[in-house]
């Protein structure tokens, strides 16, 4: 393919040879003419790399980087590095993606000359349970064109916005001149680059069309019950998602003002910590991991961006029990 692609499609892959297949085809069903597919095979010890040589001459720009398991983050980060097209994607291959979900999100992204260009999906649970709309239109409904900050804080006041990047094509320009990259070995690094992409970009859109199904596996880590040490492991790594989206809101200030709602994300995201600190049941370990909180700083950053009387009443109850922990 000559020129520049109009989509790259980064795509970590970790041991996915029940999902490339089907992956593969639904990329193919998107009948985009100018389309980079770029393919991080990030460890794969399993069969995964056979499959990706088998589909490489289905699609005219298929780039793969073979690497040493480094994560997600690291894997998006490789390919980013060489992706050279006018908007980015990064999909996981283990969902469902819809014919038509980046013909149309690249159709309003060209539109309204977009950095962010967003549509809806569904959640799917392999327990039986009903699926149900990731977005609630009767919580967020489509926009115009807006500012990233305008729509931050429609999206968190809305209390059912996802920190996703799947749903998501960036405008590869913007990306490279925030010079935004995914942090390396942190769960749940979505939300700070989503927290910052939106309060720097210039225009964004969002669409209630769904074309995208998130798959819930009922026995993938983050649904299963934890133990002592997964809930220390989560504490910490929500520990430096908190402290990110301080240096995020500290780095945009003026942004924040208009975007209130990054401090009631920044509290809402430490309350989760102290449930799943309440949660552990090795005293010793409880107390460790409580002692942290304190010595890092979390708490007192937890406590100044609390806002409103519920916030403040909950992180108020659990004050004490975390005083009497310690003592």
């Amino acid at each position: 393919m000559s020129g520049t692609p109009q989509l790259s499609l980064i795509v970590a892959v970790y041991n996915g040879e029940k999902f490339l297949s089907a992956f593969f085809d639904s990329i193919k069903k998107q009948n985009l003419s100018s389309l980079e597919l770029i393919i991080v095979n990030d460890g794969s010890n399993d069969g995964s790399a056979e499959i990706i040589q088998r589909y490489a001459n289905e699609f005219s720009d298929f780039k793969v980087i073979e690497q040493a398991n480094g994560g997600v983050s690291v894997a998006r980060n490789s390919g980013l590095a060489i992706a050279k097209g006018e908007y980015v994607a990064f999909p996981d291959i283990d969902d469902v993606i819809y014919p038509g979900m980046y013909p149309r999100l690249l159709e309003i992204a060209s539109a309204g000359q977009l950095d962010v260009a967003t549509c809806n999906g569904t959640y799917i649970y392999d327990d039986g349970r009903p699926s149900k709309k990731i977005f609630p239109s009767d919580k967020l409904s489509s926009t115009d064109v807006l500012d990233g900050p305008s729509w931050l804080q429609m999206a968190l006041t809305s209390r059912k916005f996802l920190h996703v990047t799947w749903l998501n094509i960036y405008r590869h320009a913007f990306i490279k001149e925030q010079g935004f990259t995914f942090e390396p070995g942190l769960r749940h690094q979505d939300i700070p680059w989503t927290t910052e992409v939106l309060l720097t970009a210039k225009r964004v859109q969002y669409i209630d069309e769904v074309f995208y199904d998130y798959l819930i596996h009922s026995a993938s880590v983050s649904h299963t019950p934890g133990t002592d040490d997964t809930r220390m492991r989560s504490s910490r790594h929500y520990m430096k998602i908190l402290e990110m989206l301080d240096a995020i809101n500290k780095r945009h200030p003026e942004q924040v003002k208009r975007v209130p709602a990054c401090h009631w994300q920044l509290a809402k995201e430490g309350l989760g910590i102290l449930h799943s600190i309440n949660n552990i049941e090795d005293i010793e370990k409880q107390r460790e991991i409580t002692r942290e909180l304190f010595e890092r700083g979390i708490w007192s950053m937890i406590w100044q961006n609390a806002r409103g009387f519920r916030q403040r009443w909950r992180l108020g109850r659990r004050f004490f029990r975390l005083k009497k922990i310690l003592s």
